[in-house]
């Protein structure tokens, strides 16, 4: 093989692993893509809008310009004669209240810090729902792997049963053997569903997937350990109440990117019923105008307008109440996202510590027991005094339990990742 070749088969090669790095999909690139999601671009376009929007609270109207004829005549000596009529070129200008101006700008205000705060819970969201999707499909991979192995076993169940057979053995272990076969083979089937199922819900976050892309890599810090301050649960302090208490619970709340979606909304209803308000001061206006009388005489005129609110019970009082009404209500759905805020942690809380006895459980009582099985089965297949149907059967049921492990464990990894994301804190803006 000459030079030619070898650099061509080393280029190919490269190739080929460069192609399978790709196909692997690891959590923070699937994150990454994350932030291409609809609902991400559609909220970062309404925060653009918004920061646009405020440029223009609380500026005065534009000025208006007046041309005005007075004493023009339809009668007489001087009917329709323009330059017997006086002429006059102005400029109005119109000066709402200083409160109206000011409300405007804290409504704008107000405006800006929604659509920010929607955007981070848009963002939020995306990475929350990707997060819980990739983390399916690396449980879901860890049990075909398991699934795999389970397949290896009764392939030599077969064998052993094939074999004692034709030396006039009992055929139920070879019927035993295929109808586990036939049940191995719809677990497969039915995991290669929820596969499809959550490739394709994956699918709908960061775009399309490649046929051989696959969740790799490791699981990430919050989804190995219980949320904390370092893993981005909102506790600033190093001693932090513990879960539960009323001041932890306040101060997770207060900075939790829905909470603060919600608190964004109460804000603005404060800003609307803020204008309301307003509506009920004084507005004015002033016109300064020059021209020439029917005698071609310079003439200056100068105007001022003062608005009445005399009506406001009628008017204004009306919008107000409505205003006050409306943030009622969004204060009372605010204190109900904060219940539901409570509710959500503490069972998660609850059903992280459920799962967490489980695994241990598992993992040191269940396991070791059919270890220990495994062993006296081998011990007795070796001496003579049992049957490899037995030995199969006892690696079956911890293949059984090693498949229930994986299930807890991608449980509980949902879980802290809930819990994660419930806690994640809103960014700190400088309005």
């Amino acid at each position: 093989m000459n030079r030619n070749h070898m650099a061509g088969l080393a280029v190919g090669l490269a190739c080929l692993l460069a192609r399978g790095e790709a196909l692997a999909l690891s959590l923070d690139e699937a994150l990454s893509r994350a932030a291409r999601a609809p609902e991400v671009l559609s909220s970062a376009a309404g925060e653009a809008a918004a920061e646009e929007s405020s440029k223009a609270a609380g500026q005065l109207p534009d000025p208006r310009l007046v041309l005005s004829v007075d004493d023009f005549m339809l009668e007489g000596d001087a009917q329709y004669r323009f330059n017997d009529s006086k002429r006059m070129l102005g400029v109005m200008q119109e000066f709402p209240a200083a409160s109206k101006r000011e409300a405007e700008r804290q409504k704008a205000k107000a405006a800006r810090a929604e659509s920010a705060r929607m955007r981070e819970y848009a963002q939020l969201a995306a990475r929350r729902e990707v997060s819980l999707l990739w983390l399916e499909l690396y449980f879901l991979a860890q049990k075909e792997a398991l699934l795999s192995a389970n397949a290896n076993e009764i392939k030599r169940r077969q064998k052993t049963s094939v074999a004692a057979l034709s030396g006039g053995g009992n055929p139920d272990a070879a019927l035993g053997a295929l109808l586990d076969q036939q049940n191995l083979d719809d677990s497969i089937d039915l995991l290669q569903r929820d596969l499809q199922l959550t490739r394709a819900r994956l699918a709908r976050w960061i775009g399309p997937l490649a046929s051989t892309e696959a969740a790799s890599g490791v699981l990430p810090a919050w989804a190995q350990n219980a949320p904390t301050a370092s893993s981005g649960a909102i506790v600033d302090s190093p001693s932090a109440p513990e879960p539960g208490s009323g001041t932890a619970d306040g101060a997770i709340a207060e900075a939790a990117v829905e909470l603060r979606a919600s608190q964004a909304r109460v804000q603005m209803a404060q800003a609307e019923l803020q204008m309301a308000q307003a509506d009920k001061d004084t507005d004015w206006s002033m016109e300064i105008g020059f021209g020439q009388d029917a005698m071609g005489n310079a003439m200056m005129m100068a105007k001022v307008g003062v608005s009445l609110p005399l009506f406001s019970g009628s008017r204004q009082d009306p919008r107000i109440a409505a205003a006050r009404a409306k943030l009622a209500g969004v204060e009372a759905e605010h204190d109900l996202r904060k219940a539901e805020f409570t509710r959500q942690r503490e069972e998660l809380l609850a059903e992280e510590a459920a799962l967490d006895a489980m695994l241990r459980r598992l993992a040191q009582e269940t396991l070791p027991l059919l270890n220990r099985g495994i062993a006296l089965a081998e011990a007795a297949f070796s001496g003579g005094g049992g049957s490899a149907d037995m030995l199969i059967k006892a690696r079956e049921q911890r293949i059984a339990a090693q498949l229930r492990a994986v299930d807890l464990e991608a449980a509980r990894a949902a879980a802290r990742a809930r819990l994660h994301f419930l806690q994640q804190r809103g960014e700190t803006h400088h309005e």
